[in-house]
């Protein structure tokens, strides 16, 4: 029906358009030929002044002063042009009706026919007109509100990104002219006792010459004294007294002790500088350890609580290293000790922020290492703790698993024997890596609200944890 009216309107525009101006009549006037025009479009064809011209249509004579107006074809004009704006307003795409109702819990606007349609059927539904009237209303207090907020919009984000930004800079360029200056210190010290120990190696080098050349010296004299006494000593008595002299004096000579290779001088100055040298290595690798200890502030020290230790568990003395024994020992079952499994924590407990202590394991199997929540079920096996433990787990079978909830079989390249375990409490992340190359192992999500313990879980007397410094 709809369609059917849409067609009609449209012929009735045809009808109701000036053969002129292509448009819907205005002021139309019929001439004595029978036609009709719009009363400006004619009115340009008599001319200024008007004068006798031919009909557009017919082209018979149309005479100025016959022009009548044709107040009925006017009043189709008008007709057509509102039905015109009626066709041209937006209709439903499947049913072709006006779209004359607004679905408040669709936010759409629906035609009577799609309103009796589910889902619309149940929905609260109201005239276009009146919505739109609503809505414009809504939009206008929120264009006032926004309008108002866009003036004191005035974020400090940037600002704070930016003053971020500057101090990153400026730590930057400090930590560079920090380690110039120490770069610049340690190259200055450097030439300085490189240069004692050349000038060293230089009078050592002087002194060894000239013992070298005097036991030459002497070796020479020696074997010189040795012919001359062997030959002297069956001369005759006035030949032989002629120069006794001199040769009992070269024999003083070669009587006399040889210079020593260094002398004590020298010996003192080697030693002094042997003892800077060692003292300067020693502080080095002081300064490097306490550095790096310093700087990795997330590093934690880590014991084994021995109030939460199973009764099949052995615990070192320093409380670093926990083994299999090989029965139960008769503890007190207190509420933190865990009975269901082989299992311990460790001492503290972290709330916030980011930790981390590294462990090593046995050639065996049967261990786990991770963290748990204190609420851990610490009666039940293991199994039955499985929601609270976030862990990595090498079998029986010598595989790996994932603990958590479900627990995952890994597949790994290598078998860690270091191995690091990170905690980003906020994060909610617990991360495995392989503390001999740092290659992440394994990384577990989690949403901690509660206080989280480092965790130990032991089945083999094979193999052993130890907690590493």
């Amino acid at each position: 029906m709809a369609r059917a009216l849409l067609a009609l309107g449209d012929d009735l525009q045809a009808e109701a358009t000036c053969p002129i101006c292509l448009e819907l009549f205005s002021q139309p006037v019929l001439t004595e030929c029978g036609h009709s025009f719009c009363r400006p479009c004619l009115e340009a064809v008599l001319g200024k002044p008007p004068r006798p011209a031919a009909c557009p249509q017919c082209r018979a004579t149309v005479a100025p002063g016959s022009l009548r107006p044709n107040r009925s074809l006017a009043a189709v004009a008008g007709l057509a042009e509102a039905l015109g704006d009626e066709a041209r307003q937006p209709r439903c795409q499947t049913h072709g009706e006006a779209l004359s109702l607004f679905c408040e819990s669709c936010r759409r606007p629906l035609c009577p026919l799609c309103r009796e349609e589910p889902p619309h059927r149940q929905h609260r539904a109201r005239p276009a007109e009146e919505a739109a009237r609503q809505l414009r209303e809504t939009l206008q207090t929120n264009l006032v509100f926004l309008r108002k907020e866009k003036e004191e919009f005035k974020p400090e984000g940037e600002k704070q990104s930016n003053v971020l930004l500057e101090k990153v800079a400026s730590e930057r360029q400090r930590l560079r002219d920090t380690f110039r200056e120490l770069q610049q210190f340690l190259r200055e010290q450097e030439g300085v006792l490189l240069a004692q120990l050349d000038q060293a190696h230089d009078e050592l080098t002087t002194e060894l010459c000239e013992y070298v050349s005097s036991v030459s010296k002497r070796k020479s004299l020696l074997d010189t004294l040795v012919a001359e006494i062997e030959k002297k000593r069956d001369q005759p008595v006035v030949e032989f007294l002629m120069d006794v002299d001199k040769t009992l004096s070269s024999c003083e000579v070669a009587k006399a002790p040889i210079p020593e290779p260094v002398s004590p001088e020298l010996q003192r100055t080697i030693k002094n500088l042997s003892e800077m040298s060692q003292l300067v290595v020693g502080t080095v690798a002081k300064f490097k350890v306490n550095l790096l200890r310093e700087m990795d502030r997330e590093k934690v020290k880590v014991t084994l609580d021995p109030e939460t230790a199973s009764p099949f568990l052995i615990l070192s003395k320093d409380r670093k290293t926990v083994r299999l024994g090989d029965g139960q020992e008769d503890l007190p079952d207190t509420p933190k000790r865990f009975m269901g499994s082989s299992s311990v924590l460790g001492c503290q407990g972290f709330t916030a922020g980011r930790h981390y202590w590294e462990l090593e394991v046995g050639d065996g199997d049967s261990w786990a290492v991770g963290v748990a929540v204190e609420s851990v079920q610490r009666k039940d096996s293991l199994s039955m703790a499985m929601g609270k433990i976030w862990a990595l787990r090498r079998d029986w079978d010598r595989k790996y698993t994932a603990l958590h909830m479900p627990p995952t079989s890994l597949a790994l390249k290598e078998e860690p024997r270091r191995i690091r375990v990170h905690l980003d409490y906020e994060a909610g992340q617990v991360t495995f890596y392989n503390a001999e190359n740092m290659m992440q192992i394994l990384q577990l999500k989690a949403s901690f609200t509660e206080k989280v313990f480092p965790y130990f879980w032991l089945w083999s007397q094979e193999t052993y944890i130890q907690l590493c410094a």
